[in-house]
């Protein structure tokens, strides 16, 4: 109980409005350190003959990856005018930062304290207040006072605001959020690495199906069924009434893995082989002639998983989905680094990796 309690509070430190607002700016800065510090690295152990390529794959991937992640998420502005509204643009309207800058819950905690005349507290309470943060200590002593001045009230939740969502519609609105912030830096990487195809005089009728087809494998398995896994189980939490977030953050957990990690590669694959290769095969007669074959349920899924397996690498991409159920739990800090992570599954699509076939991108896993 002692733990839970003292791991809420750490989680409190973290979603300080100060700590977030540092974040929001960090984060891009050091995603963008991170890929250069990958491209020199992943040129430098490339062969002789490849470093020029393998540096303008990884820049252009990783460019178009990163920046469609954050102007997506947060939007474009040049010289102080929005050019491109972002999906999570600002907080109005957003369950996730509800109540953010609704200053009258602290106003009543605060009222209460110079009531009780505690210096110590009431100082604690307006840096909070004037956007400043409290260190880790500074915190575990604001919560026992405020625990002191009103034992069942929980006035921590006043100070800094749980984040979770409280109605169906705002929980698949986030949920629908969180999957075009996914969407977008695989298409990102996608079109990244056509660019950087076409600059390296690569093939692009061979090497753009790779690059969709892991594509849809990334957004099949690592986004959008992680998400549908997070919202079943998010309606089962709500039904039940479950409040607490570990329970939540667990029981959503299940749910990305019952139904994402589970059957989201092999969804994907499925789509791959009897959907993406008919299409962007160039051998229209061969396609026409294979087309019945396509129709026959048991020919459909004969070899799915021979040019895509699941590996144990797919499962540490999923940290962005632990990140996202963290977020949909009520961590109001892990919204600014979803888009870095989700940049991940952008890479792995404009490489467009396949580990069942000979493909030189086979080496180069996120």
């Amino acid at each position: 109980m002692v733990m839970l309690q003292n791991l809420n509070l750490f989680g409190k430190y973290l979603d300080q409005p100060a700590i977030i607002k540092g974040l929001n700016k960090a984060v891009p800065i050091v995603s963008v350190a991170a890929a250069a510090s990958y491209t020199a690295y992943d040129t430098y152990k490339a062969p002789e003959t490849e470093k020029k390529k393998t540096a303008v794959r990884d820049s252009f991937i990783l460019s178009f990856s990163l920046a469609s992640a954050f102007i997506a998420t947060k939007g474009l502005k040049i010289n102080g005018k929005k050019i491109i509204k972002g999906i999570i643009h600002d907080c109005d309207g957003h369950a996730h930062c509800h109540n953010e800058h609704n200053l009258s819950p602290i106003s009543e905690v605060l009222a209460a304290i110079k009531q009780k005349g505690d210096k110590k507290l009431e100082t604690s309470i307006n840096k909070i207040k004037d956007g400043k943060y409290l260190k880790i200590k500074e915190i575990f002593e604001l919560n026992k006072g405020l625990e002191e001045l009103s034992p069942d009230k929980k006035l921590i939740n006043k100070v800094i605001p749980d984040s979770h969502v409280h109605t169906y519609k705002e929980m698949f609105s986030e949920l629908w959020t969180l999957t075009k912030i996914g969407t977008v830096p695989v298409v990102g990487g996608i079109a990244g690495g056509v660019a950087a195809d076409k600059i390296n005089g690569e093939d692009l009728n061979k090497t753009s199906k790779n690059k969709v087809k892991e594509g849809l494998y990334q957004y099949m398995a690592n986004i959008t069924l992680c998400n549908a896994g997070a919202g079943l189980a998010l309606l089962t939490l709500n039904k039940f009434n479950v409040k607490s977030k570990a329970a939540r953050f667990a029981g959503m957990m299940t749910g990305v893995v019952s139904v994402g990690i589970l059957f989201g590669g092999t969804i994907a694959n499925f789509a791959g082989k009897n959907l993406v290769n008919p299409l962007l095969d160039n051998k229209a007669k061969e396609t026409t002639a294979n087309t019945k074959q396509y129709h026959h349920f048991h020919n459909m899924f004969k070899d799915v998983n021979v040019e895509r397996k699941p590996e144990i690498l797919d499962l540490g991409l999923h940290i962005d989905d632990v990140a996202s159920v963290g977020f949909l739990s009520g961590m109001k800090w892990i919204a600014p680094v979803l888009p870095a992570l989700y940049s991940i599954s952008g890479y792995r699509a404009g490489i467009g990796y396949r580990n069942g076939n000979n493909s030189e991108n086979n080496n180069h896993a996120a």
